[in-house]
């Protein structure tokens, strides 16, 4: 059953098997799994079903470096289903090599392995609506062999994939089985802002939680699950005091310490010698019509032989907002973005990066922008293509029943694609998040950011590129041709963003290594799980969406003893 806040008297105290705080896609997996084996569930979510601005405000951040980091008002969504209403979609596990302990990174190996988490891929994909847990090209034969002809795997691979959702809002997707649901009931417009201990005991006692309007609300339960994103998860132990007045899970130092995200961006386009008409430039239906898309990686002992971090490309289109491009429907794409309407059909952070807007991490860093008369020009010159791509893309994104296309990629008789990266940022024990002393409209205490970057988050970059060129070239296939003479300061210049927050809350098998264990238990209190991406290791060059709902699965089967032992 779902409520709000507003049916509730106030000043009152509920009770349940489990209390699970955040009802994006790891909250609402967790829930509704712990539910359908038989216990009473209570999901509390800060935001309405509808959106809502005043309560997305309190996502706000108090400092953060806006060239490094966007806005977290832009980068989450505080409403029924977290950042899956905004999210595009894209489905992609961690790979083996992200488990492994990496000395050159700095990466300690996760508690648990790569073989203990890939039971659960089905069941995650079954969750995320994106087809079979099939990642690799190679296991499906009804696909194109290779990226372009001759393209074969060695040090680098062209094989890998990912998968798409429909893309699925978990707040949409999963509305009517939480309101069916007899175990799990759901309020939404109830933030909560303490988790309870009392001194000296090694347990949750309750969760304080407060509405907008002024409403008090305490949660006792058997267990509690902070699934509240990666920076809420840990703005709220930091506000929280353990059993032992520290921060809540700061038994080591360790909370808010080693913040990661993603290095994201394009120095290079790639050049294909090859028949262009049979370069897989695209996205591909699998067998059962979900969309996939194929992927630049190196393989696991590459990465360890060359010390390399985990980075992935796949091919992109030119910069819309350039009409030097001279492609009508890539004018028309950025006409319409900069329209009214965009608003509509992108979510702000994908809009104003595509439109060339200096958005942090953005894969084009603001791109130069062209005079309108220049797209509408090319608009002219190619009407047909134009207005066919409107009618047929329309259909396939907005109009479509069930699966949605993800995007749209462009075709270059030329051979010639931007190269897009996405990879990790190796852990920076002085990369972290703070409270500060201004609150917010609940009296929370706001966040510091101080995300940082090292130079071999850049000199990675640069050479996983030079692998690539060296994989191509040596294969007869293609080479990469820079943007520019000096890629590494094109490298800096982009880096950041922090749409994928990680780290904050890391996993270690010993409680002075991070703050919860292999299990997801915060280290020294018996009763109290996170399920965030703030619990991962390393960042790997996946985005994080799958691997929260595989470590969310992992959680609520353990969590089915765990609340008959309590």
């Amino acid at each position: 059953m779902i409520a709000d806040v507003d049916a509730l008297a106030g000043n009152e105290d509920l009770s349940a098997d489990l209390a699970v705080v955040g009802a994006g896609p790891a909250g609402i997996v967790t829930a509704l799994e712990v539910a359908s084996r038989g216990f009473d569930v209570l999901l509390v979510e800060s935001g309405h079903k509808a959106f809502d601005p005043e309560i997305q405000h309190l996502a706000e951040a108090a400092e953060w470096d806006q060239q490094l980091h966007s806005p977290m008002s832009m980068a989450v969504r505080r409403q029924l289903g977290g950042t899956s209403v905004i999210w595009g979609g894209k489905c992609v596990p961690l790979d083996p090599v992200d488990f492994d302990r990496r000395s050159f990174l700095g990466a300690s190996a996760w508690p648990v392995s790569y073989g203990e988490l890939l039971p659960y891929f089905q069941r995650a994909c079954n969750w995320l609506v994106c087809g079979r847990a099939v990642f690799e090209t190679t296991c499906m034969r009804h696909l194109p062999a290779a990226l372009v002809p001759g393209l074969s795997d060695g040090e680098a691979r062209a094989s890998t994939l990912e998968r798409w959702s429909l893309p699925t809002n978990f707040g949409r997707a999963y509305r009517q089985e939480l309101n069916r649901s007899t175990g799990v009931r759901v309020i939404t417009g109830l933030t909560c802002t303490e988790v309870s201990c009392r001194p000296g005991e090694q347990s949750v006692h309750h969760l304080e939680c407060r509405s907008l309007d002024g409403k008090r609300v305490g949660i006792r339960a058997r267990a509690y699950v902070i699934a509240a994103g990666g920076l809420e998860s840990t703005r709220l132990l930091l506000a929280s005091r353990g059993p032992y007045g520290v921060p809540l899970g700061d038994h080591s130092g360790h909370l808010g310490s080693r913040y990661m995200s993603h290095v994201e961006g394009v120095i290079a386009n790639v050049r294909f010698f090859t028949d262009p008409r049979r370069t897989v430039f695209g996205y591909e239906r699998d067998i059962d019509g979900t969309y996939v898309r194929r992927r630049l990686t190196v393989t696991q002992e590459a990465q360890h032989k060359l010390e390399l971090p985990n980075i992935a490309a796949w091919l992109a289109n030119p910069e819309l907002a350039d009409p030097r491009h001279r492609n009508a429907v890539l004018s028309f794409v950025y006409l319409t973005l900069r329209s009214p309407i965009g608003r509509l059909v992108s979510p702000d952070a994908q809009r104003l990066s595509l439109t060339g807007e200096d958005v942090p991490g953005s894969p084009y860093g603001g791109a130069e922008k062209g005079p309108t008369r220049e797209h509408l020009k090319n608009i002219a010159l190619g009407s047909t293509s134009a207005a066919h791509f409107a009618a047929s893309f329309g259909m396939k994104r907005f109009l479509a029943r069930g699966r949605r296309v993800p995007g749209f990629f462009v075709y270059s008789p030329q051979n010639l694609y931007p190269l897009q990266y996405h990879g990790e940022q190796a852990p920076n024990p002085r990369s972290r998040v703070a409270l500060t002393s201004l609150r917010d409209a609940l009296g929370m205490p706001k966040l510091r950011i101080d995300i940082q970057f090292l130079q071999q988050d850049v000199d990675g970059v640069i050479r996983t590129h030079q692998l690539w060129d060296d994989y191509l070239r040596r294969r007869g296939c293609g080479r990469l041709e820079y943007a520019s003479e000096d890629p590494a300061a094109t490298v800096r210049s982009r880096i950041g963003g922090a749409f994928h927050q990680l780290g904050t809350t890391r996993m270690a098998e010993l409680p002075e290594n991070g703050v919860v264990d292999k299990n997801l238990a915060v280290h020294g209190v018996r009763n109290l799980f996170v399920a965030s991406s703030s619990v991962f290791v390393t960042s790997g060059q996946a985005n994080p969406t799958f691997t929260i709902v595989v470590l969310a699965l992992r959680l609520a089967d353990r969590l089915q003893s765990v609340l008959r032992e309590l």
